[in-house]
């Protein structure tokens, strides 16, 4: 029986779905070449070969569940010569690892007393939203529902009241700081969420920036199947550019104002903040997929200029209301380094990572279709089926980060290096894409007998 204890070569993705532990610095000096899994009664093992870029030599990392499930390092193995030597060891040393669990898991001596589980239940079933009954009842929401239960094991809750909103009213709010952390790490920022506001601190090249995120909250539930005709199409493009202005004014102008206790200081006046960029990163759940077209409302209502014409906006108007626009011609909004507008922090995005890194659909396709850069960064349309082997997308994608031209802290954009930015110079809006780069996306699931 030992001799078929052999670890089972996976993809990247794979692995990566289930660790969120890598500190960023690793990658400077060395190179994770191949991944690994060993399964067996419930026991999982995960393994990574590196390559060291310094010592020219081959190391290997086992990772086991924690106490709190979280895949930790449990046997580190270095300075091997030949790839293929380091792998014979590797299966050799399984039968003594398996040795050491305890119901699966490695103990690792710092765990929490209580395992960050979001889908262990916490509210009434009366109380629990429909988005939460869809990844636990629809068989097609599986590997988003893995996804989030994984890179959930790795999240930190100050508040101390995330799962009961992400089961009840506010799952869309918690859903995108899921995805931010998601994106934060794959971006290679180290991520403090020890203070209570702002929701995160991210660091990278000696740089801490403040971030706070933001929803605007859904108007409605998806009781039905959403079927797009030319005439719902016409009315979601007009509802995104007559009304997103406004509901993007007052998200962000409340952030602005706002004062949280116990201090009453402004986000950029709290001692972990003082002097560091702080960026507003805002999601729209207004209306379903007004995410996919609200880009130009908001840009239009940052710079207070048309996206389409050029031409100057001083006021947005709607039926009798009107604003004023240029929220960063204002100079309230100076310390509001730039706004990063993220559109895809949806159950469908976490079921594409799913599908990617091999967790099994059964009787579904899901394709994905829309709008994506090629090599020399020029926007093509695109269709891929999401399970083809070939097909690729990281976590961040159709994110857009407006750069404040007045900032007193401005963000250097190559610390984002998957967003698009946009800059207004000398009176012209410019936008920066990434190469191969989804810059706006809808998925189509058909479903079989």
């Amino acid at each position: 029986m030992l001799n078929n204890m052999k670890l089972l070569e996976i993809n990247k993705e794979q692995f990566e779905i289930y660790s969120y532990g890598r500190y960023p610095y690793v990658k400077t000096f060395s190179e994770e070449i191949c991944w690994f899994k060993f399964e067996e009664n419930e026991i999982t093992l995960l393994a990574t070969i590196v390559y060291c870029k310094i010592d020219k030599d081959f190391n290997a990392i086992f990772l086991g569940r924690d106490l709190n499930k979280k895949f930790r390092a449990i046997k580190v193995m270095v300075s091997f010569e030949s790839k293929d030597d380091l792998i014979s060891e590797m299966n050799a040393c399984i039968p003594q690892l398996l040795s050491q669990h305890n119901n699966g898991l490695f103990m690792q001596g710092d765990e929490a007393s209580e395992t960050f589980s979001i889908f262990l239940s916490k509210v009434p079933d009366h109380k629990k939203n429909i988005y939460l009954k869809m990844l636990l009842e629809e068989p097609k929401h599986y590997p988003a529902y893995i996804v989030m239960q994984e890179l959930a094991y790795w999240f930190k809750d100050p508040d101390g009241i995330f799962i009961r909103d992400f089961q009840s009213a506010s799952f869309n709010s918690r859903l995108f700081e899921l995805y931010l952390n998601a994106i934060f790490y794959e971006m290679d920022f180290e991520i403090n969420r020890s203070h209570a506001q702002p929701d995160y601190m991210i660091s990278k090249s000696g740089i801490e920036i403040a971030v706070e995120a933001v929803t605007i909250g859904e108007m409605e539930e998806p009781a039905n199947k959403l079927i797009l005709d030319e005439q719902g199409f016409e009315n979601l493009q007009s509802y995104v550019k007559q009304q997103m202005p406004f509901k993007f004014a007052r998200t962000l102008l409340n952030k602005v104002r706002h004062r949280p206790e116990p201090l009453k200081l402004c986000y950029w006046e709290l001692e972990h903040t003082q002097d560091k960029p702080f960026m507003i990163a805002i999601h729209d759940y207004s209306r379903r997929m007004s995410m996919s077209f609200s880009m130009p409302a908001l840009q239009s209502y940052l710079y207070g200029m048309d996206s389409e014409s050029g031409t100057r906006i001083e006021q947005h108007y709607f039926e009798s209301r009107s604003i004023q626009s240029n929220f960063f011609g204002s100079k309230k909004n100076e310390n509001v380094s730039a706004i990063l507008l993220a559109t895809n922090a949806t159950i469908p995005k976490f079921d594409r990572m799913g599908i990617i890194a091999g967790i099994e659909q059964h009787n579904v396709k899901t394709l994905i279709r829309g709008v994506k850069t090629d090599d020399d960064c020029t926007p093509i349309p695109f269709i891929a089926d999401v399970s083809d082997p070939s097909y690729e997308e990281p976590w961040c994608t159709a994110a857009y980060m407006f750069h404040n031209p007045n900032a007193l802290k401005p963000i250097y954009p190559g610390l984002f290096p998957n967003v698009v930015h946009v800059f207004l110079e000398h009176g012209e809006l410019l936008q920066y894409y990434p190469p191969n780069y989804i810059l706006t996306s809808t998925t189509q699931v058909f479903e079989f007998e």
